[in-house]
């Protein structure tokens, strides 16, 4: 409808996964020649996480892409299957109609095939999408089919890909042995905000777009990223839409005024408000003061503060506005939150510039557990559940140390 106004080519901003629009982060890059690199390896397994939109699709895609007509590709969309439909999903992914219901059977050909396919000198890669929603019974079936080799030879690469509860799934203890065969494991972070403002500029160049036919201005990008919360998928649907927009309006410079219009007219909220809400609906929500959770807040080896988890969200970043405000250049303005839920405690990142860590690892969201440790800059959090056990709460850092994390006083709500 606007390309023609726009001086556009094709669509910039298609939900639709086409390598040839990839924009690649640094960390999408390092992921990317990582994925490239185990592909070629014949006895690979891989685990690709990332919340929805993140771009885990597009980037497989031109991965895929790269690869030459010596490899043979399955892949795996419906992943609430048993153990038998489950095979039987795959084999027809590899070309087979007619086969029987009997698993001795189901894997006697599979084994078959990957030989077969082995002995003619092609790879054989199975890629399983929404992996997250695999029961661990299928997860033992995938481990089994990653060690059917050919001599010395492992001749089938998996990849598991899905969303960040995945990692939850393969941390059981039953599943240690499917672990240990994990050659590479890579997480597919949101964009943060420049990366966001040269996503859109690097899909519209693609397009065909001019400076002069149609102009995200600066102004408009911490609003898209704000609803957006840097999912890939999130921006193309609010790009498209702020297109359309100034489209209907004639003008091509695309600001705040714009964008704010178009996150009214999808009756979108920001991405944080949106993922509570969602997080909220999908849990038996419950805040539970008297587990006595607490955060153990140190600077440079030295405490700092304990803040109680006794309210639904702890925020935590630089601005004066957080529940627990830090003083780092490393923070972000509203960086990270804990969210409390039935005794239990969710740490999750707000899309920062520089992440938040678990044993030097940037995550998403994970559930935390008692002891469990984050950082974020030169601070790191502790999270507790009953006593302190030995820690003195009335010990605090230096005055003159910029810490602004604090203790509330008790009986406070923290509110």
């Amino acid at each position: 409808m606007y390309m023609e106004f726009f001086g556009l080519r094709e669509h910039p901003f298609r939900l639709t996964s086409d390598p040839k629009f990839l924009f690649l982060t640094e960390s999408h890059a390092r992921v990317k020649a990582y994925i490239e690199y185990a592909l070629h390896i014949q006895d690979s397994i891989i685990v690709v996480t990332g919340e929805i939109g993140s771009g885990k699709t597009t980037l497989l895609h031109d991965a895929l892409n790269n690869l030459g007509r010596d490899t043979v590709v399955a892949r795996i969309h419906q992943t609430r299957l048993t153990e038998v439909e489950f095979l039987q999903s795959i084999l027809v992914e590899f070309g087979y109609r007619l086969f029987s219901p009997n698993k001795v059977e189901l894997l006697d050909k599979l084994s078959t095939f990957f030989r077969e396919k082995y002995a003619e000198g092609k790879k054989v890669i199975l890629i399983i999408d929404e992996a997250q929603n695999l029961s661990k019974d299928i997860l033992e079936e995938i481990r089994l089919l990653s060690d059917i080799q050919d001599g010395n030879d492992k001749i089938l690469n998996v990849i598991l890909v899905g969303q960040p509860e995945l990692n939850s799934t393969l941390a059981a203890p039953d599943l240690e042995q499917l672990v240990q065969r994990v050659r590479l494991r890579f997480h597919i972070r949101a964009l943060n905000e420049q990366e966001t403002f040269d996503y859109i500029n690097h899909r519209l160049a693609i397009a065909g777009a001019y400076h002069d036919n149609v102009c995200f201005l600066p102004e408009a990008t911490p609003l898209i990223h704000e609803y957006s919360g840097g999912r890939p998928r999130l921006i193309n649907i609010l790009g498209d839409y702020a297109l359309t927009t100034a489209f209907v309006d004639e003008v091509r410079e695309i600001g705040a005024d714009i964008i704010l219009r178009a996150v009214k007219e999808l009756q979108w909220k920001p991405y944080a408000q949106r993922f509570n809400q969602q997080f909220r609906a999908e849990q038996d929500w419950n805040v539970t003061p008297e587990d006595n959770q607490k955060l153990v807040i140190t600077l440079r080896g030295k405490m700092s503060g304990v803040y109680l988890v006794n309210k639904e969200y702890v925020h935590i970043g630089r601005h004066v506005s957080n529940d627990i405000q830090i003083n780092d250049k490393k923070a972000s303005r509203h960086h990270a939150q804990v969210l409390n839920n039935s005794g239990e405690a969710y740490l999750r990142d707000l899309n920062s510039t520089n992440g938040t860590f678990v044993n030097s690892q940037p995550v998403d969201i994970m559930m935390l557990r008692h002891g469990s440790k984050f950082s974020i800059g030169e601070y790191e959090f502790q999270y507790l559940k009953g006593d302190l056990d030995g820690v003195e709460e009335d010990t605090f850092g230096d005055e003159n140390s910029n810490v602004l994390a604090y203790k509330p006083p008790v009986g406070s709500s923290n509110k």
